[in-house]
């Protein structure tokens, strides 16, 4: 009466990746729906398996009755018949009656089996969405199989039964694919093709597990940050607010709770190595890393680099609308091209910033009266405005700011991500560091071009007479008499 589903079983186990005792349920499971469809109950059955859990036993249970009392066929047995199967029975006792399970009808085997298959495949479905889950929000490498129409990308990341899809949302429009390349990706989400898709496309065997990746999104951006830089992965250095223009420019506030750590610098990197690093995987995309402040006026402040800002102006609180007022030659910088630099710094601080000269914002319409009391609620002690002067953006009292040189906007955002702040900063540099930056020789002949250098009139000379010291623009020597001329 024995059954023997050696091959059934190792098949399930190394197919749907199932261990022992699930096949060993699922096959309980199968056979009790079998004995439920042709007697109508599976209360009676019992399912035995030998020690090499291969070799299957089914038991039919049944109560020993009077004859008189018996009605039951498929739960009970009268006397007579039980004492033909065991010679020590009484009434009242339980028997176990073997069962040959290929009696069964082939209906309810059928009807079994399509049960397991779909056990299987749930089981199956299960474990490749937890695999997959599991690489949520995680970086991961992946090859591009195949473009389909639309625009959307096949991919394929070394995960069995899930459709993997990079789909066109995702993508940056400052990149441009080719099946076959090889790239980065963020597993934006994991999620489980719904039912009747998955019923629509069950006859060609599909995945109902549905990977989608992205190279768009602010968290590829915070995943690269975070393999980058140590001292975001350690908790050091805390990655506040990140707002993106995919393909155009993205803005990442930083924040430390450690006095010995600078998190702008940690995250630029010496040079600007580590976030070139990122700026290069992400095909030359801007980046600004800003300190983040729990003080708005200075976070919109900061936000607007690379922009100085004079001063930032509340008008309403309430609705988190601000003014941020710049010198002329700034506008172009705070604006930025077709608006970026404005619209990504709204993003980051959420607040609503409108970028003004002094000359712009004293034209406005605006009640000083209720000026003054916005600006109150963020008042600092010492002072009504926040202004981001030259030291706060680490540019020595003499130095001069790169913004004030006439410099391409996307030029000086280059040169700050290199931690390049004033012209003296740039010019310390050595011809071989110039060149590990990643500067052009364009961009560096248009840096050193911009610059005017101003002769000093304030020098000496020596008198060649008697070697005294003698002031610019002295015709004769105070000490031996001795007269100049000069060409």
């Amino acid at each position: 009466m024995s059954l023997d589903l050696t091959n059934e079983i190792n098949e399930m186990i190394s197919s749907a990746n199932m261990r022992e005792e699930q096949v060993l349920d699922l096959i309980r499971d199968m056979i009790r729906s079998a004995y439920k469809r042709k007697y109508g109950t599976d209360e009676n059955v019992q399912i035995e398996f030998d020690d090499t859990n291969r070799l299957m036993d089914v038991y039919q249970i049944k109560k020993v009755v009077r004859e008189e009392d018996w009605y039951n066929e498929h739960t009970e047995i009268s006397i007579d018949d039980a004492k033909e199967l065991v010679e020590d029975v009484e009434i009242g006792d339980v028997i176990s009656i073997p069962l040959d399970p290929k009696t069964f009808e082939s209906s309810s085997v059928q009807s079994a089996k399509q049960r397991g298959q779909q056990i299987v495949r749930e089981f199956t479905n299960d474990r490749v969405y937890a695999n997959a889950k599991s690489l949520e929000n995680k970086l991961i490498f992946g090859k591009l199989t195949k473009r389909k129409e639309g625009g959307e990308y096949t991919v394929d990341i070394k995960l069995d039964k899930a459709d993997v899809v990079f789909p066109l949302r995702g993508q940056s429009p400052r990149e441009t694919y080719q099946d076959g390349e090889q790239l980065k990706f963020l597993v934006e989400r994991v999620e489980k093709a719904d039912a009747q898709e998955t019923n629509r496309k069950k006859r060609k065997g599909p995945s109902q597990v549905r990977v989608v990746l992205s190279r768009s999104s602010r968290d590829f951006i915070k995943a690269l940050l975070d393999n980058e830089v140590p001292e975001i992965s350690n908790g050091d250095v805390e990655i506040v607010a990140i707002a993106r223009q995919a393909g155009v420019r993205t803005k990442i506030a930083v924040d430390t709770k450690k006095i010995d750590v600078d998190p702008v610098g940690a995250v630029v990197g010496q040079k600007g190595s580590r976030i070139q690093t990122i700026m290069n995987e992400c095909e030359g995309e801007k980046i600004d890393v800003i300190r983040y402040s729990s003080d708005p006026l200075a976070f919109v402040a900061n936000a607007l680099i690379p922009a100085q800002v004079e001063r930032v102006v509340t008008i309403d609180p309430q609705s988190r609308h601000v003014v941020a007022i710049v010198e002329d030659n700034q506008l172009g910088f705070a604006i930025g091209q077709g608006g970026v630099n404005v619209k990504l710094a709204k993003m980051l601080t959420d607040w609503n910033i409108e970028v003004k000269t002094q000359a712009q914002f004293a034209e406005m319409e605006i009640n000083q009266k209720i000026i003054e009391d916005a600006n109150a609620l963020f008042k600092n002690e010492d002072e009504e405005d926040v202004r981001l002067s030259n030291e706060d953006l680490g540019i020595a009292p003499d130095d001069t700011p790169l913004s004030d040189i006439g410099l391409d906007e996307d030029l000086v955002a280059k040169l700050h991500n290199l931690d390049i702040w004033s012209v003296e900063e740039f010019f310390e540099l050595t011809e071989e560091e110039l060149k590990e930056s990643g500067l052009t020789e364009d961009e560096i002949s248009t840096v050193r071009n911009s610059v005017v250098f101003e002769e000093d009139d304030d020098y000496t000379f020596t008198c060649p007479s008697c070697g005294a010291e003698v002031p610019s623009g002295t015709a004769v020597c105070p000490n031996c008499g001795a007269e100049f001329e000069f060409e």
